[in-house]
């Protein structure tokens, strides 16, 4: 099978979407399938590369004269509504390829969808790896409440604060108008429950909706047990870690409060990414390291008792939660997003309310009280772990397309049995 993934960024550019996407790609390509990644130019970086066995072509369109106003140049993701340069290129990049399923993941999806056929030609997956489907801010947040859904006035205000007022209204006005085109797709993976159930409002009422959650790659406790124990990190284990971009919204200024009330005196680590937010991490008890690389990463984890991941924001899923429970760590969570579909409360680590300093303490303190518990939750959580690498994962995904091309072919095989003319 040839699978054609669409997104937005790719290598060099990597977040959790795009690791979704590689970590996918290639374990398409170790299972003998043929994988190819078509998305946006960025400078530097050619047209047309193979990585790791995966075909990469780099595309642009109309939107490459809109390079000036994205806030960041290096990151110029697809507008809300189809670009008709792009549009142009993927329609040639299709007759080249001929690809059995494209796997849309960003709003690249938009350029494709006019070209999408029920009947014929290739299959169409489109996976949301958050809110972007029906908020334009990506987050399905109306302040620091969760939205009650999309609502054009309201998401036009909303935008604003993210976006100016000229970008927020052309990309509230695109998703808008972009709703017709949603049906141009076979099946939506959404990778939490809280993404299917923002996305829900806005689709079809007949369309196929599955939950499957994005994918760690294969590997990455083995990668925690054998990698080097940093040297920023506090002179005994037993830390208390975050990982994570540093703003308000993944709950950072909670944590601090919170790890200046604990009865326990442990130290706490946080390795992440600035967002611009500011805190006071000066007590000495507190330690931070900025970008740091996947092997690094997990190797803190394996040095600490319990991850905290105290978002305050509706977490599409929680790559982080299930980092730390392959290496065998308990994590004390905000009951938010995709959060409560990655950790069993009270047997992987435990879920509280967001936004609460005082509870969050408790909860620390608790799980510090009790070693044998702690380590009890870890074995459980690196089980549960195993079914979000890529081994697990990708063949869900392998049977779904196995299944729409089989009902597609079916389709096309009653459309020429009624074009046949009757003797």
């Amino acid at each position: 099978m040839h699978i054609m993934q669409l997104s937005d960024f790719y290598r060099p550019t990597i977040g959790g979407l795009e690791r979704h996407v590689e970590t996918l790609s290639k374990e398409l390509v170790a299972l003998g399938h043929q994988a190819t990644v078509v998305t946006l130019k960025i400078a530097d970086r050619p047209d047309f590369e193979v990585i790791e066995g995966v075909r990469v072509h780099r595309i642009d369109g109309w939107n490459a004269v809109l390079t000036p106003f994205y806030a960041d140049a290096a990151r110029p993701f697809h507008p809300t509504a189809p670009d008709p340069g792009l549009k142009k290129r993927l329609r040639r990049l299709m007759a080249d390829e001929r690809p059995d399923v494209v796997h849309s993941h960003s709003w690249i999806q938009y350029s494709y969808f006019p070209l999408h056929r029920s009947a014929v030609g290739p299959g169409h997956v489109v996976t949301l790896h958050d809110y972007g489907l029906s908020c334009a801010k990506k987050t399905y947040q109306q302040g620091e409440q969760t939205c009650s859904g999309p609502a054009l006035v309201k998401c036009l205000i909303c935008a604003r604060s993210q976006y100016g007022a000229g970008k927020s209204a052309a990309l509230v006005t695109g998703l808008r108008t972009s709703r017709r085109l949603l049906g141009r797709a076979d099946a939506y993976i959404a990778v939490s429950r809280a993404v299917a159930d923002a996305a829900r409002p806005v689709l079809p009422s007949d369309t196929e909706l599955t939950v499957i959650p994005s994918m760690v790659p294969n590997g990455m406790d083995l990668l925690a047990e054998h990698s080097e124990r940093p040297d920023f990190l506090p002179t005994r284990d037993g830390y208390l870690l975050f990982v994570g971009a540093l703003g308000h919204h993944k709950g950072v200024d909670v944590l601090l409060e919170a790890h200046r009330r604990m009865r326990h005196r442990v130290p706490l680590v946080l390795i992440g990414t600035p967002t611009g937010d500011s805190f006071d991490f000066s007590d000495p008890n507190v330690t931070l390291a900025h970008n740091q690389p996947s092997q690094v990463v997990m190797a803190a984890w394996t040095h600490a008792s319990i991850g905290v991941v105290p978002s305050i924001w509706q977490e599409p899923l929680g790559q982080v939660a299930v980092e730390a429970m392959l290496a065998g760590r308990p994590v004390v969570a905000s009951d938010v997003g995709g959060l409560k579909d990655t950790i069993e409360h009270g047997v992987t680590g435990l879920l509280i309310p967001p936004r609460d300093p005082g509870t969050l303490a408790e909860a620390l303190d608790a799980l510090l009280d009790d070693p044998e518990r702690q380590a009890r939750m870890g074995r459980a959580g690196r089980d549960r772990a195993r079914t979000f690498e890529a081994r697990s994962v990708t063949p869900r995904i392998i049977e779904l397309f196995n299944r729409i091309l089989h009902a597609r072919v079916g389709t096309e095989l009653r459309s020429a049995e009624k074009a046949q003319p009757r003797s």
